[in-house]
């Protein structure tokens, strides 16, 4: 046979045996006509596409803002042992209260869907998240000032006085926090960037205990009007807004780290108390009337995340 023949078929068989070897190879894919691997994982280490989920740790800071009291009482005293009204009186007043903030560390899961655009290194997606915050935040002995006036039936004319409702403590929590956000990203070797912005949930629950009403009248400093202590809660779950900034890292096709940070706003809170009361701290007399008010806020949160996840 001619010796060119035979170079031609042994270089052939030499081109075969290196394409079967490589193809056996481990961790050598063959890439196909859109630059995707058989896998389906580009060479930049991001898949095209995948549901996930993850769980991870947050650190988070809870801001109130935004809050406004009012309180006010109206009374009425009567000769004690019978109905013989002796006076009338009312005051009120509002403050804005100022909370601290609060740290915490929190468990957190998420559920999400990314889908690389074709031939590019932009993607799109979203993810639901719950973040279970468990923040309280005190506001220990909030006084809100009080103006108001008392008349004498049948004596002297109308005297004005001041005084406080006085709160022994004020507290705002916030434990269950739900986000739905909606992402664009860019991929890099092996991980994306992603920015996103979406709606919000947040249960809160704000707190007022111990709340009494104290007059100053007639030079008489302090003297209390509605009697014992009152406690008055009231929960609600308040919508939002979420803004997220992040980045990914792939260990593996089906593994990633997610780092993010996020910062979530509510709407207000509108919560109102009312409730009677009845005392003799004047001897010889019985007070009576209704202690009520409002108050509203909001809560800022800025959270640092960290998440391990699996993509399906």
């Amino acid at each position: 046979m001619d010796r060119r023949v035979v170079g031609w078929v042994r270089m052939r068989g030499l081109s075969g045996a290196l394409a079967c070897a490589l193809a056996l190879a481990p961790g050598v894919r063959a890439q196909t006509t859109d630059g995707v691997p058989g896998g389906g994982v580009p060479a930049d280490g991001v898949p095209m596409s995948g549901f996930y989920a993850g769980i991870g740790v947050n650190a988070n800071l809870v801001v109130p803002t935004n809050q406004t009291m009012y309180s006010q009482g109206i009374s009425n005293v009567l000769v004690s042992g019978t109905n013989t009204l002796a006076a009338t009186g009312a005051a009120g007043g509002p403050t804005n209260p100022h909370p601290p903030t609060a740290a915490t560390i929190s468990p957190s899961a998420q559920l999400g869907y990314f889908q690389r655009l074709e031939q590019s290194r932009f993607l799109l997606g979203a993810k639901f998240t719950y973040n279970y915050i468990a923040a309280t935040v005190t506001d220990n002995f909030l006084p809100v000032p009080q103006s108001g006036s008392f008349s004498i039936i049948g004596g002297t004319p109308v005297t004005s006085f001041t005084g406080n409702v006085l709160i022994r403590s004020y507290q705002i929590t916030a434990d269950h926090q739900f986000a739905f956000v909606p992402q664009v990203g860019y991929t890099f070797d092996r991980s994306y960037v992603y920015f996103g912005a979406g709606p919000s949930l947040t249960h809160t629950e704000a707190k007022l205990s111990g709340v009494v009403g104290f007059a100053n009248i007639n030079g008489a400093a302090g003297t209390s009007i509605t009697g014992a202590p009152v406690t008055y809660s009231n929960s609600q779950w308040l919508i939002g807004a979420t803004l997220a900034a992040g980045a990914t890292y792939f260990l593996t096709p089906s593994w990633f780290v997610d780092f993010g940070y996020t910062f979530t706003i509510t709407d207000l809170w509108n919560a109102t108390y009312a409730s009677n009361f009845a005392n003799s701290a004047i001897p010889g007399y019985t007070t009576t009337g209704v202690l009520s008010g409002s108050y509203t806020g909001s809560l800022n949160t800025h959270t640092l995340m960290v998440s391990i996840n699996r993509r399906f």
